[in-house]
C-alpha cells in the first residue's frame, strides 16, 4: 500500500517478460471520513499483515486483503445521441425523418446524410458503487488510429466528433472502476451516405461523360483532320486551275494580238460597204456581220484589257464630269437594243450633286459589261431597271448604280464565283455562256475605283448588280504616285560618271529591272525624288555630288529615305567602308567586283524590302523598327500609328485629315506609304483600324458590333468584308479560333 495526500493507492507488481509490470488502484478517500487526517510518519505494519496509520485522536488499523475494489463487468450503455449537439431522441423527427424508432441502446446503428457529420456520443458506466473512479476508453474506427481513454466522476462520458467524410464508421467503448479492469465493448454503428455527386452511379457518369469527351475529341480530331485534308485538296485544285487559267490567260492573249490586225482589215472594209450598198438585203446582213465583227473585236480588247489588270498595268484616269448626264448618256444608247428585243428598260435617277471625279472609260466598261448581261439574260417582255442612288458608308458618299433584270438569275452557287476569272455560269442554254473574263474586270475596274460590287440572284427570278463608287475621289491623289512602269519589274537607279561602265551596267539589269541613269549625283538625286526607284547603284567619286553626299541626302530625305542605297568604288579597306556605311549605305561593293556578286546583293536588298511589307500584313501589332530601314521612317511609321490609334473610333478620319496632320502633301505620304508598307494611305488607315480590331477580338471583352464602333467603323456588314479580306475569317469565326487555341502563336 502506498499513502497519498487525498487516496491511498494499492500498487501490484508482476513480472512479465523479464520486465516489471505495475498495477495501481486507487481507494478513494470520499467513502471513509476516517482517512482524512491518517499521517504517514505515524504508520506501521503488524506481524498479521495489518496496516496501522496514526490519526489525531487514535489510529486506523486494517487489512489490505479485505479492502474492496468496485469491477465494472458490464458494458457501457449508450444514453444519448446529438447532431449538431441537438439532442436525437426516440421516435421524433429529424429534418423530415425518425432516425431512432427504439431507445438509442436497443438500436445502435443510425444512417446519415453526408452534411449530418457532427456526432456526439453519451453513454454510461453503471458503476454505482464508485462512480467517482470510473474510466472509459473509447475509439471510432474509421477515424481514429487508436484508443482515447478519459475519467468521469459521474459514471458518464460524452465524446464529439465533427467533419467526418462520408462511409461507414463504428464507434467502440469500454468502461472500469478503480481497479482498471475494463469491460466488454459496446458498439454502435454509424453510416454517412455520400452526396449525390460522390456516388457510385455518379462515378458511373463521370465515366460515361469522359467517354463521351474521348469521343468527341477523337471526332472532332478526326474531322479536323479530314477538313485538313480537304483544304489541302482544294488548294491543290485552286493552284491546277490557276495554272489552267495561265494556261488559257496566255493562250487567248497572244491569240488576241493576232486577231487585231485581220479584225481592223474586216471593219474597215465592212464601213465602207455599208456605205455603197442600197440593197436592203444586203444591207441588213452586212449590218448583222458588222454587229458580230464589232462584239468580236470588243471581247478581243476585253483580253486585252484583262491582260493589262493582271500585270497590274492599268491605272485610274479620272476626270471631272456629271454622273447623272453619263449614266443618262448610257442609258439613251441601249434603247434601240431594248426596242430591239421588246424589253421595258427603265431609268430611275434620285437627285443629288453627281457631279465628281471618275474614269469615264473604265465606268463606261462596267456599265456596257452589266447592261449587255442583262440584255442578253433577260427574255422578249422582261424589265431591266438602270437606277442611280447616293449612299453614305463608314463617314464616306458613295453612288450606288444598280443593274436589275427578270431574267434568267443565278444560283446560289454560282454567286460565290460570279467575279473569279474565266467562271462561266452554265444555262439551259449554252450559246448564252459567257467567257469568264467580263465581269471578272468589272469588279477590278471598281476596286480601282476604291469602291465595291455586289450581286443579289435567285434562280429564275432575275439578278441585282450594285456598283458602289465613292463620290471623294481626288485627281491629285491618283496623279500623285510615280508613274506606273510598262511592266511590273522593279526600277533601278544607277548613278555614275563613267558613261561606258553606266552603259554597260543599264545593259546587263535591263534583262531583269527597269533601268533609270544618271551621269553625276545633282541629276540622280532630281531623278530619285521623281521616279522614286526601288534601289540605287552609285558610284563614289564623282562629279559635283559625289556618292557619298548623295546617299546621305537619300537617307535624310523624308521622300526617299526608304530606298536602299549601293555605293561602288574602286577604294578599298575599312575607312572606305566606314565612310559609305556612315551615311546610311545599305551595302559597299569594292571595284573590280563579280556582276554576279551585284545582281545578288540587288536581289536581296528588294526581297528585304518586299518582306518587311509583308511583315506589316501578316503581323497583329505593327513594329516600327521591323518595316522600315532608316529612323526616319521609323519616326514617320510611329507617328502615322499614334495619329490612327487617337483617331480609332472616328470613321470621318480619313487620308485627308492624316496628311495635314502629318505635315505632308497627300502626295508624299501615298508615295512613302506606298513603298514602306505596300499600301495607300486608305488602305494603311484600314488596315491599322482591323489589325486593332483582332486585338479586340483577341481579349474576348466586345461583340463585333462594338468593336467595330471602337475602330471607327459605323456599318457592321462593312466591318465584317473588310475584315474577311484580311484576315480570311469573318469577325465571329477569328474569336471562336482565338478561343480553342488554334491561333495561338499567329
Amino acid at each position: 500500500m502506498d499513502y497519498h495526500n487525498n487516496a491511498l493507492y494499492k500498487v501490484s507488481v508482476a513480472k512479465e517478460d523479464g520486465q516489471n509490470e505495475y498495477t495501481v488502484v486507487c481507494l478513494d478517500r470520499n467513502h471513509s471520513r476516517e482517512w482524512d487526517d491518517l499521517y504517514e510518519f505515524c504508520s506501521m505494519r503488524t506481524r498479521k499483515g495489518e496496516i496501522c496509520f496514526g490519526r489525531m485522536d487514535g489510529f486506523y488499523l486494517f487489512s489490505p486483503e479485505n479492502v474492496v475494489f468496485t469491477p465494472c463487468a458490464i458494458s457501457p450503455l449508450f444514453t444519448g445521441f446529438r447532431l449538431f449537439n441537438e439532442s436525437v431522441s426516440c421516435g421524433e423527427e429529424y429534418h423530415g425523418r425518425v432516425l431512432f424508432t427504439q431507445s438509442i441502446d436497443k438500436v445502435r446503428s443510425v444512417t446519415l446524410n453526408y452534411d449530418e457529420n457532427f456526432l456526439t456520443f453519451d453513454f454510461s458506466s453503471l458503476n454505482f458503487v464508485n462512480p467517482s473512479q470510473t474510466y472509459f476508453r473509447y475509439r471510432l474506427e474509421g477515424a481514429d488510429k487508436k484508443w482515447n481513454e478519459i475519467t468521469s466522476d459521474k459514471g458518464q462520458g460524452s465524446v464529439v466528433y465533427n467533419n467526418l467524410l462520408p462511409g461507414e464508421y463504428t464507434f467502440r467503448v469500454m468502461s472500469a472502476g478503480n481497479d482498471h479492469v475494463w469491460s466488454p465493448e459496446s458498439v454502435f454503428h454509424v453510416t454517412i451516405r455520400p452526396p449525390f455527386w460522390a456516388t457510385a452511379w455518379a462515378f458511373v457518369l463521370y465515366f460515361l461523360c469522359l467517354i463521351g469527351v474521348v469521343i468527341l475529341g477523337v471526332r472532332y480530331m478526326y474531322r479536323k483532320n479530314n477538313q485538313k485534308l480537304i483544304r489541302l485538296k482544294e488548294q491543290q485544285a485552286a493552284k491546277q486551275k490557276e495554272e489552267l487559267n495561265q494556261l488559257k490567260f496566255r493562250f487567248f492573249t497572244n491569240i488576241s494580238h493576232e486577231l487585231r490586225t485581220p479584225l481592223t482589215l474586216i471593219l474597215t472594209p465592212l464601213e465602207v460597204l455599208r456605205k455603197k450598198v442600197t440593197d436592203e438585203q444586203v444591207l441588213r446582213q452586212l449590218d448583222m456581220v458588222y454587229k458580230n465583227a464589232q462584239e468580236l473585236y470588243t471581247l478581243v480588247n476585253q483580253l486585252l484589257d484583262f491582260r493589262k489588270m493582271e500585270m497590274r498595268m492599268e491605272k485610274l484616269h479620272l476626270t471631272a464630269g456629271d454622273l447623272e448626264e453619263f449614266i443618262s448618256t448610257l442609258y439613251a444608247n441601249f434603247q434601240p437594243f431594248a426596242k430591239e428585243k421588246k424589253l421595258d428598260f427603265r431609268l430611275a435617277l434620285s437627285s443629288a450633286h453627281w457631279y465628281m471625279n471618275f474614269d469615264h472609260e473604265k465606268l463606261h466598261r462596267i456599265l456596257n459589261n452589266l447592261l449587255s448581261n442583262a440584255f442578253k439574260f433577260t427574255p422578249e417582255g422582261g424589265t431591266v431597271i438602270l437606277s442611280l442612288s447616293e449612299e453614305h458608308i463608314e463617314g464616306r458618299l458613295f453612288a450606288n448604280i444598280t443593274v436589275a433584270d427578270t431574267g434568267i438569275g443565278m444560283s446560289a452557287e454560282a454567286l460565290e464565283h460570279i467575279f473569279e476569272r474565266f467562271y462561266q455560269v452554265q444555262h439551259a442554254d449554252d450559246s448564252k455562256v459567257g467567257s469568264g473574263i467580263g465581269l471578272h474586270l468589272v469588279k477590278e475596274y471598281v476596286q480601282l475605283h476604291e469602291g465595291s460590287i455586289q450581286v443579289e440572284s435567285q434562280f429564275g427570278k432575275g439578278a441585282v448588280f450594285i456598283v458602289r463608287i465613292p463620290m471623294d475621289l481626288k485627281i491629285s491623289e491618283e496623279a500623285s504616285p510615280a508613274p506606273i512602269p510598262s511592266d511590273n519589274r522593279k526600277k533601278l537607279l544607277i548613278v555614275e560618271d563613267n558613261q561606258d561602265f553606266r552603259h554597260f551596267l543599264k545593259e546587263q539589269l535591263s534583262e531583269t529591272y527597269q533601268v533609270i541613269d544618271a551621269p553625276d549625283g545633282e541629276e540622280g538625286e532630281k531623278l530619285a525624288i521623281e521616279q522614286n526607284p526601288d534601289l540605287i547603284i552609285s558610284d563614289i567619286m564623282m562629279p559635283k555630288i559625289d556618292g557619298l553626299e548623295l546617299c546621305r541626302r537619300i537617307k535624310h530625305n523624308v521622300q526617299t529615305s526608304h530606298v536602299p542605297v549601293i555605293l561602288l568604288t574602286a577604294r578599298s579597306g575599312d575607312e572606305a567602308k566606314i565612310s559609305g556605311y556612315a551615311v546610311g549605305a545599305d551595302s559597299y561593293i569594292s571595284k573590280p567586283f563579280s556582276f554576279d556578286v551585284l545582281l545578288a546583293r540587288i536581289k536581296q536588298l528588294i526581297e528585304q524590302q518586299e518582306g518587311r511589307k509583308k511583315e506589316f500584313r501578316k503581323t497583329l501589332r505593327v513594329n516600327p523598327s521591323r518595316i522600315t530601314i532608316t529612323s526616319i521612317d521609323e519616326q514617320l511609321i510611329q507617328k502615322a500609328l499614334k495619329l490612327i490609334e487617337e483617331h480609332i473610333d472616328n470613321s470621318e478620319y480619313n487620308v485627308e485629315q492624316l496628311s495635314a496632320d502629318m505635315g505632308m502633301s497627300r502626295m508624299n505620304l501615298y508615295r512613302k506609304l506606298q513603298a514602306i508598307t505596300g499600301q495607300t494611305p486608305t488602305e494603311f488607315i484600314r488596315t491599322i483600324r482591323l489589325k486593332r480590331a483582332a486585338q479586340l477580338l483577341q481579349d474576348g471583352k466586345l461583340n463585333v458590333s462594338e468593336v467595330a464602333d471602337r475602330v471607327g467603323f459605323s456599318s457592321s456588314s462593312y466591318f465584317t468584308k473588310c475584315f474577311k479580306e484580311l484576315f480570311g475569317l469573318l469577325p465571329t469565326q477569328y474569336s471562336e479560333s482565338v478561343e480553342t487555341g488554334e491561333l495561338e502563336g499567329k
